[in-house]
């Protein structure tokens, strides 16, 4: 159980913290899902991973594109939980 402080901050239970791999710093995405609240990992370029690239980095036009193709793709295929 966590507790939601004044500035809608919470602590992620250390055993949660552990059995998730989570560590100080990682970033998390916090979503409504059917009346639940889900932490989980990020996704993809819009949810702060990188593209895979062969070490370069994408110029932005490409990066976006890439982007919008990630999604794209995430959004057309039911997601598997």
């Amino acid at each position: 159980m966590a507790k939601i402080y004044d500035k809608g901050q919470i602590t992620i239970p250390k055993t949660v913290r552990e059995a998730s791999g989570l560590a100080i710093g990682d970033r998390v995405v916090v979503e409504s899902r059917d009346g639940e609240v889900v932490i989980r990992r990020p996704r993809g370029v819009l949810e702060f991973q990188p593209p895979q690239t062969a070490g370069e980095a994408l110029p932005w036009p490409d990066a976006r594109r890439a982007a919008r193709t990630q999604r794209s793709a995430r959004l057309a295929a039911p997601e598997q939980r």
